[in-house]
């Protein structure tokens, strides 16, 4: 595979620029199936400053968009000049009492699985959805649902879902996998590929046919990143409940329901959140290039919880899930 990346970076001048991005892929690609590198951490203190989305309310959370946005819209990180952060403005701060939260221990594990989210936007993963349940709680994610999601209402919610389900970004996946297939690409060999690709004119998402194509070679394919459809479920099933769109029971429910399919398909926190990672890499087509790389923060997340005294992750991956609420 590094043969591709050595192949398309000693080429002219202008062809390496135009394919400067395929090299770091192979960082990405390491790392996600198991090689030693080790992505950096985020800074000790982590603050999120208002998000400016324009036509919108700015202070909405990050979100995981649906659709296939290539950017990501998310809020700065804040310095110390006195402005608040995402977690101040909406009540949720740490320092804030969570007196009559009393989080059973399988919501807990549901909060678990999207607990980077709620972490990089200053929230509290003991909460459902990251969030105290309230009025203005409930305005500004049903404004994230929709800005995020196109989700307006318990219909479009429950479609989501659905999609999710049975496409999510798996079937954007075999799109690409599709296309090559068609092209005959994938009976090429690395430095083929290379020249293939890079004389195809192609320009956008070169990041997603490598990846595509170096994990067919491997003999896998978009069920790599099913975790990354199947813990939005949940992060969407918590949205739901703080927005009113679903009760607290509905939500926790559905949860229960999909939470089984990821203990079934997932040996551990880490074989999940490998496979959550690669999916959230591909989604962004993300080279990984710099600190600044989502998917390296989004990873710094993880690993920071993981370190958490009483985190999300010293719960028991095999506990027994059950009806607690």
């Amino acid at each position: 595979m590094a043969s591709i990346y050595r192949t398309i970076t000693t080429r002219g001048k202008n062809k390496r620029r135009k394919c400067f991005c395929l090299f770091f892929t192979a960082l990405l690609l390491f790392t996600l199936t198991g090689c030693s590198k080790q992505l950096p951490e985020p800074e000790e203190e982590i603050s999120r400053a208002e998000e400016q989305l324009p036509g919108k309310n700015k202070n909405q959370p990050e979100q995981d968009h649906a659709d296939d946005i290539d950017t990501e819209r998310e809020p700065e990180e804040s310095d110390s000049d006195g402005r608040v952060t995402m977690s101040q403005l909406m009540g949720n701060d740490t320092g804030e009492s969570l007196e009559g939260f009393d989080t059973p221990d399988t919501v807990l594990w549901f909060n678990a699985t999207y607990a980077p989210l709620t972490y990089s936007n200053g929230a509290n993963w003991r909460l459902v959805g990251g969030l105290v349940p309230n009025d203005t709680n409930a305005r500004l994610t049903s404004l994230g649902l929709e800005y995020s999601w196109n989700i307006e209402d318990r219909e479009s919610a429950l479609e989501q879902i659905e999609w999710l389900r049975e496409e999510g970004h798996r079937a954007t996946w075999r799109k690409y996998l599709d296309e090559m297939e068609e092209l005959g690409w994938l009976d090429l060999g690395p430095e083929e590929f290379a020249d293939a690709l890079m004389e195809s004119g192609k320009e956008e998402n070169l990041f997603r046919y490598i990846m595509v194509y170096s994990f067919y070679q491997e003999g896998e394919d978009e069920e790599s990143i099913t975790a990354w459809d199947l813990v939005r479920i949940n992060q969407l099933y918590g949205d739901f409940y703080v927005c009113g769109y679903m009760t607290y029971e509905e939500a926790m429910d559905a949860s229960l329901e999909n939470s089984l399919i990821l203990q079934e398909m997932y040996d551990s926190w880490d074989e999940m959140m490998a496979s959550y990672l690669l999916g959230y890499e591909f989604w962004q087509s993300d080279p990984m290039m710099d600190d600044d790389s989502p998917t390296v923060q989004r990873y710094g997340y993880y690993e920071k919880l993981l370190k958490m005294e009483d985190g999300p992750y010293t719960l028991d991956w095999d506990m027994e899930l059950k009806k607690e609420w």
